[in-house]
């Protein structure tokens, strides 16, 4: 009879004894081996305003039992107060630069080992949610309250594999898959250190470039300012098409009855429908705010355009939305002329999220 190795898993704790046990191991072990990214880490945080290391905040745990939460603080002093009950969108204005980075690898989720410790947190599990979010934006989503049968967890499957931005609805649904399966111990392992060699792995990938911006060209007197350098990613056959929005509203409004009208505007939407999207271009990189083109065409400061991002991957990967020029100049490229960089809308929040997890690559699991 051939062996059949199970590697499915849950959040579901195989036994409270032995859970505990793997818990206080694991998260001893890795305090030990990460003590020179606190030594480092700290430094950084007070070099950059002198504020707190450690941020401490309240969150629901298993059975909503309030409990502190720990993390490296990535955010000014007092956040918290000036964000209130309000999720944190794109307001850099209060996420510092070290911040910042500290978010985007992860690393500011470090202290929350000492959570495991203290038993409030697990490794494996739905992340923990502040009581104001909570009573604000999740406690009308279907299935959300099941999170609290198990113990929040310094890593889920809805962080590992989606964006940061993601909807909370769409994080219920993937952290709800797991709820009722039953741990398994040897997968959860290779998924904590995987999840560690993912963030050190990105780390290392923001941390060269400002070594060889801020040290090897600066020393050679060739360091230039760009304030969007470390925001963008870079495309190897992203392409762009276009047009005027307001031709595609004329379009709509050239449909005689409801139901086609909708139908028109959803498959432009949620398929890709091309519409009056005639022009094309390159699509050079982007990043959560803007993103840059290359075309033979003329657009307007004036207009707002629609566009369509693709990009080739494993699969063809589409998402729409909506932009307006902020910087135009000549492209220097031989194929086309102009470039222009434009601040864009996602035209929903599906095209929000294919934009995060294939176009910015924001999951965990992509880094």
């Amino acid at each position: 009879m051939a062996f059949r190795f199970n590697i499915t898993t849950g959040y579901k704790a195989f036994s409270h004894t032995f859970s505990l046990i793997f818990d206080i191991t694991l998260a001893a072990l890795l305090l030990v081996l990460a003590s020179p990214f606190f030594i480092v880490i700290s430094i950084a945080i007070k070099m950059t305003d002198g504020g707190p290391i450690f941020y401490r905040g309240e969150r629901l745990g298993k059975n909503k039992e309030i409990y502190t939460m720990y993390k490296f603080r990535s955010l000014v002093p007092d956040a918290e107060r000036i964000i209130g009950a309000e999720l944190l969108t794109s307001q850099r204005d209060i996420v510092t630069k070290v911040g910042r980075f500290l978010r985007e690898t992860r690393l500011d989720e470090l202290p929350q080992l000492f959570n495991i410790l203290q038993g409030n947190m697990t490794f494996i599990g739905p992340r923990p949610e502040r009581a104001a979010i909570y009573e604000k934006f999740c406690k009308d989503i279907k299935g959300y309250d099941r999170r609290f049968i198990v113990k929040p967890g310094l890593i889920g499957y809805s962080q590992l594999f989606t964006p940061h931005n993601s909807s909370k609805r769409l994080r219920t649904l993937v952290d709800n898959m797991y709820i009722a399966k039953r741990q398994n111990v040897l997968v959860d392992y290779v998924l904590v250190f995987y999840t560690a060699f993912l963030s050190v792995k990105y780390a290392v990938v923001k941390i060269v470039p400002i070594i060889w911006r801020k040290v090897v060209l600066r020393a050679i007197g060739r360091d230039t300012e760009d304030k969007r350098y470390l925001d963008r990613v870079y495309l190897e056959n992203g392409k762009v098409y276009y047009g005027h929005k307001a031709k595609l509203a004329q379009e709509d409004a050239s449909v005689n009855n409801k139901e086609a009208y909708a139908d028109n505007k959803m498959k432009r939407i949620y398929f890709g429908y091309d519409g009056q999207l005639t022009n094309e271009g390159l699509l050079v990189n982007i990043n959560e705010d803007a993103f840059l083109i290359f075309t033979d065409n003329k657009m307007s400061r004036d207009e707002t355009y629609f566009y369509k991002l693709e990009i080739f991957s494993k699969k063809k990967k589409t998402a729409l939305c909506d932009g307006v020029i902020f910087k135009e100049y000549p492209s220097g490229d031989k194929q086309f002329k102009n470039a222009y960089v434009i601040n864009y809308t996602p035209a929903s929040p599906l095209n929000a999220y294919t934009i995060h997890q294939y176009f910015l690559q924001k999951s965990v699991a992509q880094i």
